[in-house]
Order: C-alpha cells, then sequence, then structure tokens
C-alpha cells in the first residue's frame, strides 16, 4: 500500500523520519513523505497523519497509526 506521510507530523516524532519509512518498508508498504496533506486541524493537534491507497487516517501516535495501517492492510488481503 501507498502511505503519504505528512512531514510536519513525522518531525515531531522521537523516533524521527527515517525510522519511520524503515518501518513501513519493512511492512512492505512504500512511503512517500509530504510536506502537507491538508489535513491541519487534525496535524496541528499532534496526530500522526497519512493517506493510505487515498484515504485520509490521523493517529494519536505512531503505535496506534501502525495498528490501523495493519488493519487497513488485512481488510485489503
Amino acid at each position: 500500500m501507498q502511505v503519504q506521510l505528512c512531514k510536519k507530523s513525522l518531525d515531531r516524532l522521537a523516533s524521527g523520519l527515517a525510522s519511520v519509512v524503515t518501518t513501513l518498508r519493512d511492512r512492505a508498504h512504500t512511503p512517500v513523505v509530504k510536506d502537507c496533506l491538508n489535513r491541519c486541524q487534525r496535524c496541528d493537534l499532534g496526530d500522526m497523519i497519512a493517506v493510505v491507497d487515498g484515504a485520509p487516517v490521523a493517529a494519536p501516535t505512531l503505535e496506534a497509526f501502525l495498528s490501523e495501517l495493519d488493519a487497513l492492510a488485512a481488510d485489503e488481503a
């Protein structure tokens, strides 16, 4: 699955951009980092913002985001 990530929301993560991109690639996803995904209200709240195969996704933590991503991948299979 293609995962577009908001750079601003990634910059706030302690693990950092490279770690998230590597984690997504290890899970067989295609990460793409964009400056902005036009979901500013959720981003300003501190959520991790992404668009996964065209569907907007927001989660309060990286772990919650990865869990939601796993659920979407399971639904796709």
